[in-house]
């Protein structure tokens, strides 16, 4: 019995021992009850694996997909090219002497106040004050006196605009603050505010540029020359007798290579406002050619040449008139000389009621000569005038009369800031010598 039960023992607890073997381990003590089995040690430092390297992941390659259409850019509107600018003011007046035409306005509308697209919007103003230490007992200005007795006078007071309306159209309006004290007191002289120039000018073509409006009518190189830009502080006697105001009319001006020309018809009277009341037209043109080119300098260096004629035809309501000028003008070495002749036939159709004119027909006359000479830089300069005037050359005594004019300016910034002082001797040759001769000086600002 006990063997067969020691064999039942050895066969059940056979496989085990092998498996303990296998194991390391030492096989359950035989007989009894068998322990639990015990976890085997665990070595102290477990073994590291060799490092393996990341696996490279290549990108999927993209599918080519077509950029982005552009947007659609608007077209630029096109705007005329602006002029460039002008770093000082001396920049500014040699910019303005080669832009002159043969009608030079008073105000240059050079400051630029507003733009928009084609449009455009400029000013100018000038003033000009004079101061009179001496005057003759007997000058007046109805006989083209500057000033009646001593003491102060506004010469001058003029604002203008200027601008582009639209591509090809300029506009032009000036206007000159007159004495509207004066004029509501019925004091002679200035009569209120006055419209100078007020013009609508297409300017397509350099050669024609054609006005419409108030401007002055193309006679007399003196008469057309700016008020701002003068030697001397008044223009000759001759000018301001023979020569014609301001009228409304038709104009067409430009430049042919060196030739610069104005023609226009207008009104025979010279209302603004208030139309040809006294009917008549009148035609005017004046041509200038510059011989050796247009001055490009404030003092004049290079030898220049400029000689033109002027005619007029009026045919007012009560006379008709002929007229016309000569000039010449040179400049060179801090020098210029100019001269001109004045000519003036008027024949009488009839009287108007409410109108006295003289009965029979006039002939009258002027001659200028003028001198000018910086002696120091662009600062100081030098000028003189002598002139023949004769208002009716009909009658040989009536009339006649010879001015002497001297004057010194100086100059702050050009003819932008400047102070003359002038002496004018006038000698009446027939008739009673009048004590009408003058020394006054004045101060400029113009912008």
């Amino acid at each position: 019995m006990l063997r067969f039960v020691f064999t039942l023992v050895l066969l059940f607890t056979t496989p085990t021992l092998a498996a303990a073997q296998q194991d390391g381990s030492s096989p359950p003590p035989a007989g009894g009850s068998a322990e639990a089995p015990t976890t085997p040690a665990m070595p102290a430092t477990p073994p590291t694996p060799e490092a393996l390297p990341d696996p490279v992941i290549e990108p999927a390659p993209l599918p080519d997909v077509p950029p982005p259409a552009a947007a659609p850019v608007a077209p630029e509107t096109p705007t005329p090219p602006t002029p460039p600018e002008v770093n000082n003011a001396e920049e500014a007046e040699t910019q303005a002497l080669n832009d002159l035409g043969v009608v030079e306005d008073d105000l240059e509308t050079n400051m630029e106040v507003f733009r928009r697209g084609s449009f455009s919007l400029r000013i100018g103003g000038m003033l000009q004050v004079l101061a009179a230490p001496y005057v003759g007992d007997d000058a007046d200005q109805d006989e083209d006196d500057p000033m009646d007795t001593e003491g102060f006078r506004v010469r001058r007071a003029r604002i203008g605009f200027g601008g582009t309306i639209y591509r090809h159209w300029d506009f032009y309006l000036a206007v000159d603050l007159m004495d509207t004290v004066g004029a509501a007191m019925g004091w002679s002289g200035d009569h209120g505010a006055e419209v100078l120039d007020a013009r609508i000018t297409w300017t397509r073509f350099p050669f024609a540029r054609i006005s419409a409006g108030v401007d002055k009518v193309p006679f007399s190189a003196f008469a057309l020359a700016s008020s701002s830009r003068m030697e001397l502080m008044e223009r000759p006697l001759s000018v301001r007798k023979l020569g014609p105001d301001r009228r409304v009319g038709l104009t067409v001006a430009g430049d042919l290579w060196r030739i610069s020309y104005a023609a226009g018809v207008f009104n025979g009277s010279a209302g603004v406002t208030t139309g040809n009341q006294l009917a008549g037209i009148a035609a005017a043109a004046h041509v200038q050619a510059h011989i050796l080119g247009k001055p490009t300098s404030f003092v004049p260096d290079k030898l220049r040449i400029s000689v033109g004629g002027s005619y007029m035809f009026d045919n007012a309501a009560a006379a008709s008139m002929h007229k016309a000028a000569g000039n010449l003008c040179l400049r060179f070495f801090r020098v210029k000389l100019a001269g001109e002749i004045l000519w003036e036939q008027t024949t009488v159709d009839q009287q108007p009621s409410g109108s006295a004119v003289d009965s029979g027909d006039s002939v009258r006359y002027g001659a200028v000569g003028e001198l000018s000479v910086f002696i120091w830089q662009e600062y100081l300069q030098a000028a003189l005038r002598y002139e023949y005037f004769d208002d009716n050359n009909e009658l040989s005594t009536v009339g006649r009369q010879q001015l002497f004019y001297g004057g010194v300016n100086f100059y702050i910034l050009r003819d932008k800031l400047k102070i003359m002082a002038n002496y004018i001797r006038r000698y009446e040759m027939d008739g009673t010598a009048w004590d009408n001769d003058i020394f006054y000086a004045q101060i400029q600002a113009k912008f």
